[in-house]
């Protein structure tokens, strides 16, 4: 008797151990510490972003600022299908079954991304309320085409990879259509937005339906492009935790050599020469450090004030110590490191050693901003306030922390 494959089935049961272990991850990264740090910074962003935009001319330029913002967000619309690389072998046979399975994995992707657009349009709407005098009714009319339009994307973007340019020719087309409509939705009514959207997403549809009807979906190329999705999540989550299923990438680098030539040969900065060279070889710890630097000089330079540099400093040091903590366990792994004759004490000492020079890095980055907003005498005060977070977190903080790692 032949079987019948149920693709929904299958669907449910890999959607359920996908959600298990996001929710898994997402307790690790959305601690206690990085909540509160989380709260403070977000209640004073909110605070200061009130301020801002009262201050705004009606020659501010919202609407470009909004469509460039809400077509980055509708636009970028990846589909969760969770595929594995056995697929291709075992699931390529029953690709007209699948049809279910992938349905449900864009009704899934949709609700998944639905809170990016809704956040972004949140922010956005006190600008564009302030310089257009437009009333926040017209927030249901936006988010009602943006809703359509991220179907859309997700549907027309699913079924566009099924051709050989996905990547180029199509992102590009989906990427102006959305600008097009986003932008003649914020300057008209929705007697006239919602209508057209409706016209351009039914049109479309026929099309690349008709243009697909006979193209089969390129397995290979799904599962790639369903593991760079992961890989994205697993690169996030390894900011706060170890993740065993990401593979590291690693560079020579040899024009940053000069970083850790200083460190002397000796027995006791074995490990300080070790992780000083895992920092600049590593992209996760490197690009970490970098990434974090620049947002927090792109918000001290944008955002002015000389308690709101204090908050943001203070923030983004927390964040960069706290988000390093677990570099300390890196090398745990390796059983060749437990061959080196030397103390976890010397190891522990070089870690702090080594994230006290990061952290200082930052701190008088910070302050030389601060310096050149609010005179010698705040920036001071500001590299004073920066320089004792950096003795609290490197001298109590993380050796507790550590201490709690190994216990």
């Amino acid at each position: 008797m032949k079987m019948i494959f149920d693709s929904k089935a299958l669907w449910k049961e890999r959607f359920s151990a996908y959600t298990t272990e996001v929710m898994r991850y997402l307790r690790y990264m959305f601690n206690d510490h990085l909540l509160f740090v989380l709260i403070i910074g977000l209640g004073a962003g909110i605070f200061y972003y009130a301020g801002w935009v009262k201050t705004l001319e009606p020659s501010f330029p919202v609407i470009p600022l909004m469509v460039i913002l809400l077509t980055a967000s509708i636009a970028i619309s990846p589909v969760a299908t969770l595929l594995q690389k056995p697929d291709v072998v075992y699931l390529i046979v029953q690709e007209k079954a699948m049809d279910a399975y992938f349905s449900q994995a864009k009704i899934a992707s949709f609700f998944m991304q639905l809170y990016v657009f809704v956040i972004v349009l949140g922010i956005c709407m006190p600008m564009y309320v302030e310089v257009t005098g437009i009333p926040y009714s017209q927030f249901f009319t936006l988010f009602i085409v943006l809703a359509l339009l991220k179907a859309w994307n997700i549907y027309f973007g699913f079924e566009s990879m099924k051709l050989e340019d996905a990547d180029t020719t199509w992102m590009f087309v989906r990427v102006i259509v959305n600008a097009i409509l986003i932008y003649i939705s914020l300057i008209s009514a929705p007697f006239i937005s919602i209508p057209l959207v409706l016209v351009v997403i039914l049109a479309s549809y026929y099309w690349i339906k008709k243009k697909t009807s006979k193209v089969t979906l390129r397995w290979e190329y799904l599962v790639d492009k369903e593991e760079a999705r992961m890989n994205r999540f697993y690169r996030l989550v390894n900011l706060f935790t170890d993740v065993p299923h990401l593979r590291g990438t690693v560079r020579r680098r040899n024009y940053l050599d000069f970083l850790y030539q200083p460190i002397p040969y000796a027995k006791r900065k074995t490990f300080a020469y070790l992780f000083s060279r895992t920092f600049v070889r590593t992209n996760e710890y490197i690009g970490l450090y970098v990434r974090l630097t620049v947002i927090a000089v792109i918000l001290l330079v944008f955002v002015q004030g000389f308690y709101l540099n204090i908050i943001f400093s203070l923030l983004f040091l927390y964040l960069t110590g706290f988000q390093f903590i677990p570099m300390l366990k890196h090398y745990d792994a390796q059983i060749m490191l437990r061959l080196y004759p030397i103390d976890d004490a010397y190891r522990h000492r070089s870690f702090i050693h080594f994230l006290r020079i990061l952290l200082l890095g930052q701190a008088i980055l910070f302050s030389l901003i601060g310096i050149a907003q609010n005179g010698t005498i705040g920036g001071m005060v500001i590299l004073g306030i920066n320089l004792a977070f950096v003795a609290i977190f490197t001298f109590l903080y993380a050796p507790i922390r550590i201490k709690k790692m190994y216990e």
